[in-house]
């Protein structure tokens, strides 16, 4: 069983030397997350932004698929670098450097948008983005002790989801007030804010001054870069527990983004014959569920020996609130129903999400950390690539009444084969151990 812990207990701990005073370790936590924060907002945007955009400009859900899977896509291809960036020159001011980026393609949605400047801002924006999901990862493996990874890591999903709660309803809001450049244009002026924070305290990061790093092997510099991502892949490739934890997270992360990024919205719009601005209020309780899924886990100190039990756990309670979610819109059982399933499912996921991150912090080295959780969710946001392009395939076999909108039906069918590839992902799950992971 899991069990509460105290500050006290991890202070005994001969094992772990902090590299800076906490007190400094917990404000560039705090920015990192905001960080993180602005990554998910701007990451999920497209399911506010895209199905409006499509109709003012007649895309199908084809196009409107592959524009939104652009993002994944140069995200995709930063996750390994980035890792290794991360490693050899710290997420601080890697971090700092992706905001600026960020803070850029913001401003590719002041002019009036058409599907290339929409193809456009969704590329930059995961270019830019790319490095601040491993960075908070890497940043709590050498700022706090490893037992409390989960914790921290619980913390930061909560907040952080709070950008994906924003990113709907409120983003909504916001556009329909103020319209999409001036939103956008405020968003880039707080991912400018962040970078001066984290610049300005460039040379107090964790990972670079941790022993671990300067020990003969620790890597730091640009030539490390290459064999980072090379000796990553080569470790993922042959470790089973690795290789099963990258199906379980790639198939459910693929999932969830899919969701939650793109169809969520006009899911709930199309299966109940209701308004945009009512279905982004149903569709908020997805992202909702995720940050509470998120704060039940911060008292939970997830020790070694309790991570499988914990991962199973999760995945196998996840599946099944796929699965509720499914039936109650497929059923059409009352909309207050399906919005419950859609919370629930967001706290599944959530806590999933944590555990299984706690699962791959434990079996990589501290000198890989940033190169193993880069190529990890390089593979997985690959995988997500293929489903926001497939997904937008299969429900433009389903057209509306109207361009750019889709009949229930074909959100059925995608999701429903989604559910079904989910449980089938649960078999990876035999080659974890029954107790400690390394």
């Amino acid at each position: 069983m899991s069990s509460r812990c105290t500050e006290q207990d991890h202070r005994l701990k001969p094992d772990f030397e902090a590299p800076l005073p906490m007190k400094r370790a917990h404000i560039l936590y705090a920015i990192l997350v905001s960080a993180y924060f602005m990554s998910l907002l701007l990451r999920i945007s497209a399911s506010v932004v895209l199905p409006m955009e499509a109709v003012r400009l007649g895309m199908s859900a084809t196009m409107t698929g592959l524009i939104s899977s652009l993002f994944f896509c140069s995200y995709a291809a930063m996750q390994s670098v980035s890792g290794s960036l991360h490693d050899s020159f710290g997420p601080v001011r890697v971090v700092a450097a992706a905001l600026l980026a960020t803070a850029t393609a913001c401003l590719l949605m002041l002019p009036s948008r058409t599907p290339a400047l929409l193809a456009l801002w969704r590329f930059f924006s995961g270019f830019g983005v790319a490095a601040m999901y491993s960075a908070v990862l890497v940043f709590m493996a050498f700022a706090f002790p490893a037992a409390l990874y989960c914790r921290y890591a619980g913390i930061n999903y909560a907040v952080a989801n709070l950008g994906a709660i924003t990113s709907v309803a409120p983003l909504g809001f916001a556009i329909d007030t103020l319209g999409i450049p001036a939103t956008f244009s405020l968003l880039s002026c707080i991912c400018l804010f962040l970078a001066f924070l984290l610049f300005s305290n460039r040379t107090s990061d964790p990972t670079r001054m941790s022993a671990a790093m300067r020990e003969p092997g620790g890597r730091n510099g640009i030539a490390s870069l290459a064999a980072g991502l090379r000796n990553a892949f080569v470790r993922i490739m042959r470790d089973r527990k690795l290789r099963g934890i990258l199906i379980l997270w790639a198939l459910s992360a693929a999932a969830f983004l899919a969701l939650q990024g793109l169809w969520i919205v006009s899911w709930f719009a199309a299966a109940y014959d209701i308004p945009a601005v009512s279905a982004r209020f149903w569709a908020t309780s997805f992202g909702i569920g995720m940050m509470a899924g998120a704060l039940l886990t911060v008292k939970v100190t997830a020790a070694s020996g309790q991570l499988p039990r914990l991962i199973r756990l999760s995945c196998w309670g996840n599946t099944l609130c796929w699965a509720a979610l499914v039936l109650a819109i497929g059923l059409r059982l009352p909309i207050a129903v399906a919005g419950g399933a859609s919370l629930l499912l967001g706290v599944s996921c959530a806590i999933r999400d944590v555990f299984t991150m706690g699962g791959v912090n434990d079996l990589s080295d501290p000198r890989e950390k940033g190169a193993i959780f880069g190529m990890m969710n390089m593979l997985v946001v690959g995988t997500a690539v293929a489903f926001q392009f497939g997904t937008g395939w299969i429900i433009n076999r389903f057209p509306g009444a109207l361009p750019g909108t889709y009949d229930a039906t074909g959100y059925l069918v995608c999701f429903g084969g989604i559910v079904a590839l989910l449980f089938a992902s649960l078999s990876a799950l035999r080659v974890l151990p029954r107790d400690r992971l390394r």
